[in-house]
């Protein structure tokens, strides 16, 4: 049988591991306290005598990769005040947050880059009208005080940016990507709103309209400004996990009287599940309310996921994956060295030149591995090893000069 000491190793080691590899992120939204083994306490045992040497060894590793850690996180800051002209774009850290549980709600704090936001919104800008409803008594769209926002539709997968964010939402909301409505993107300013309504349907026309392709299970609202004042997002009947942590000050008359609020802040993410988990019964806590804009303007877009497929296959990964050239001049444009000066152009969903500057791989057909491999780009990925590098360096010679005036 083995021994307690054997057991804690074991364990330890594989913390370590977990520890060693940084960059891989197992579980988001855990905020990486740290866990003491209690190694030290532990009763001395002979027969374990030859094990210390390999202890010692897993707590260099770990204490090498903690302070790798803090070297990377001020390598971070100092490329935010760089600038992204001719380095990687820096991303805060995504992680999610549960704010209620009746009914099922979640925000993805920075479920968006900050490149991606503004895709979306410089694709919208051009298209938006004045939104409409649905009559429930007529099934036919109609202008309502109820909802006085700017809208426009988006096709599933319409660019490769577009298809990477619903790959992603498919991947957080565990709902299949086939499951999705098309991207609706929503412009609200000067006190426009969208007063409280479910985005689930009970009435006969809806029914009888949507029965063959399901109701709505699930809603994603993707924030893509930040909001000087007002234009939360407003769940009157939800229960807070934490009222006092769930009730912050500034918020608009609307978002402070009832239930949770969410404020908007450019890249995050709310889900909530609009039916019970089986998607047999809409739930009635999920009435949610899009409160005024009153200072600043609001840029939303929202995902409808259904609890059956909607407008058959639908596959984004193939087309986020993407791995080719969209300009003829790619040739030249490497050779200049603007696929690592301008990287907002070259690589990444939108590259125009992701093939020629080694951004990507070639997948064979169905190598889904492949594709996942492809959302990143690979030129962002060796910039920021190269600045988390020479981050570390700079750190390294700190610490040794610091050292060295201690001496002295």
């Amino acid at each position: 049988m083995p021994s307690i000491r054997w057991l804690a190793l074991t364990l330890f080691v594989a913390l370590a591991v977990a520890v060693e590899d940084l960059s891989e992120e197992v579980l988001i939204g855990w905020k990486g306290e740290t866990y003491d083994a209690g190694l030290d306490k532990l009763p001395k045992n002979p027969d374990a005598a030859k094990n210390e040497e390999a202890i010692k060894d897993i707590e260099a590793k770990a204490k090498a990769a903690l302070e790798a850690e803090e070297t990377d996180a001020g390598a971070d800051a100092a490329k935010a005040s760089a600038g992204s002209s001719g380095t990687a774009a820096t991303r805060a850290e995504p992680w999610i947050e549960t704010i209620s549980w009746n009914p099922r709600a979640f925000i993805h704090h920075n479920f968006l880059t900050p490149e991606e936001a503004d895709h979306l919104v410089g694709i919208g800008s051009k298209r938006v009208s004045r939104s409409m409803v649905v009559d429930a008594q007529t099934g036919q769209t109609k202008l309502d005080d109820i909802r006085t926002s700017f809208g426009a539709a988006f096709g599933r997968g319409e660019d490769p940016v577009i298809a990477e964010i619903e790959e992603r939402v498919a991947e957080w909301t565990h709902l299949p990507p086939e499951h999705q409505e098309p991207m609706q993107i929503l412009r609200y300013v000067d006190g426009q709103k969208y007063g409280a309504h479910w985005d689930w349907f009970d009435d006969p026309v809806h029914h009888a309209a949507y029965v063959a392709e399901g109701n709505r299970y699930a809603t994603v609202v993707l924030y893509l400004s930040d909001v000087e004042y007002g234009g939360e997002t407003n769940l009157p009947l939800a229960d807070p996990i934490d009222p006092v942590s769930q009730s912050p000050k500034g918020m608009s008359p609307c978002a402070s009287q009832w239930g949770i609020s969410v404020k908007p802040k450019k890249g995050d993410a709310l889900l909530f599940f609009d039916m019970d988990i089986m998607g047999g019964v809409g739930d009635r806590r999920t009435l949610h309310t899009a409160c005024p804009a009153i200072r600043g303007t609001k840029w939303t877009a929202t995902k409808w996921i259904h609890n059956k497929p909607y407008m058959g296959k639908y596959d984004p990964l193939h087309a986020a994956a993407r791995c080719a050239d969209t300009s003829p001049d790619c040739g030249a444009l490497v050779a200049a060295g603007e696929c690592e000066k301008n990287m907002a152009r070259m690589v990444g969903a939108t590259g125009i030149c992701r093939a020629s500057c080694h951004d990507c791989k070639q997948c064979a057909a169905g190598d889904i591995l492949c594709e996942r491999y492809n959302m990143k780009s690979l030129v962002r990925a060796r910039a920021m090893r190269a600045a988390s590098a020479s981050g570390a360096s700079a750190g390294a010679g700190i610490k040794a000069a610091a050292g060295g005036r201690a001496a002295r």
